[in-house]
């Protein structure tokens, strides 16, 4: 069967919003904020001494799901809220545009949360906002997320009005910084002199591309989860939308990464310490394993079938997976001493450079999954109370 004949035919969509698959939902969510809760209550008591990190490698897992969290947001709203002002099938109901921005803000408050568990003095955390240097890339970072959470929140409530004139300028505006902030995380690194695996021009789009091809991932699950009830033929042109986005953002992920690795491989003069790392390294099942058998071509083939429950499972394994292209970013810049010598001048369990994520740092990734579920589950509930309560006073029903 030609590729063609089987885009032009009618999709036997799965019914995903089943109760026995609510129920595992449900099941999954307690699961993960019981485990999640016993990983936080070690971090407000004890503080940083069971994690792995240490003073020559201070950031590690969750500072990756911060980066993973804040890249599905911007992904998933660029194509979302973009979609609907394009008026694109699929994207055109304002009740698939709050899915998007219920999902955006789901996936941006836990990435937040995650940073805030990563400080050492966590109640100093709303400096950032009261006595900003704006000189800083972290504050300009943190700004800028403010305003994205700012507008799409107005875009929101727009939203149940008919007619508004202002939604759509003012999703212009949120899609701009939802551009933005996935490039600028790039680019947090890129301007780092002093690490030369992350001083690369090349680092903010291969940031933005990661964030399309993971949000669009999420989108197309979540899609999956709740659009049944709409119109079939508006339904089916969204999924088949965001399954090619993904796919697409697959291949031009894999080709950035190539072209970044490539040049500082065969170059005979140059030597790429971090990049062996990542390769052959203590970190190498995170690329070779998770990031390009199961990110990668498992999911493109998955992705590539004609049959749509096999979408979801391929949209899941990215949306999940395509955290490692974060840690290949994080871990391995900073597992390479500056100073030759360093890590045998002195002893101690936090001063060494090789990174291994504990069993702390998962639970209390767990929870911040499972904030996430929560936050989008009680956006949907609002969306759907608000909603019917507009149309109640605009005399609809």
């Amino acid at each position: 069967m030609s590729t063609s004949t089987v885009f032009r035919q009618p999709l036997d969509l799965p019914a995903l919003n089943q109760p026995s698959v609510r129920f595992g939902l449900w099941l999954l969510w307690l699961v993960l904020l019981v485990l999640g809760t016993i990983g936080v209550y070690q971090r407000l008591t004890q503080g940083h001494l069971p994690a792995g990190y240490g003073s020559y490698v201070p950031w590690g897992l969750w500072v990756a799901l911060y980066f993973h969290g804040v890249g599905i947001a911007g992904g998933a709203f660029v194509i979302g809220a973009g979609g609907y002002i394009l008026d694109l099938p699929g994207f055109r109901s304002a009740r698939v545009l709050r899915t998007v921005m219920v999902l955006s803000i789901a996936a941006i408050l836990p990435a937040f949360l995650g940073v805030w568990f990563d400080l050492g003095h966590m109640e100093r955390a709303m400096r950032i906002f009261t006595s900003p240097a704006f000189t800083s890339m972290m504050a300009f970072n943190a700004w800028m997320y403010l305003v994205f959470v700012v507008c799409t929140g107005v875009a929101w409530l727009l939203s149940f009005r008919q007619e508004s004139g202002w939604l759509k300028p003012v999703l212009c505006l949120a899609v701009l910084f939802s551009v933005l902030f996935p490039s600028q995380s790039g680019a947090f690194f890129g301007v780092i002199d002093a690490k030369p695996y992350w001083h690369s021009a090349l680092l903010p789009m291969v940031f933005l591309t990661s964030a399309i091809t993971a949000g669009a991932a999420t989108l197309l699950l979540v899609r999956m989860f709740t659009g049944s009830d709409e119109d079939h033929a508006e339904y089916e042109a969204a999924i088949r939308m965001l399954r090619l986005v993904t796919l697409i953002g697959l291949c031009v992920y894999f080709v950035f990464e190539f072209a970044e690795f490539s040049i500082a491989l065969w170059n005979p003069v140059s030597h790429a310490p971090a990049i062996d790392l990542v390769l052959w390294g203590p970190y190498w099942w995170v690329f070779w394993i998770v990031h390009l058998a199961l990110g990668g071509l498992i999911s493109v083939v998955l992705l590539a079938t004609a049959r749509p429950r096999l979408w979801a499972v391929g949209a899941l394994v990215v949306a999940v997976t395509f955290v490692s292209a974060r840690l290949n970013v994080l871990v391995p810049g900073q597992a390479v001493a500056e100073i030759e010598g360093l890590q045998e001048a002195f002893h101690h369990e936090r001063l060494k450079y090789i990174y291994h994520a504990t069993a702390m740092e998962y639970l209390v990734g767990f929870f911040l999954l499972a904030v996430g579920m929560a936050t989008f589950f009680l956006g949907q509930r609002i969306s759907q109370v608000v909603e019917k309560i507009s149309t109640r006073q605009r005399g609809e029903i």
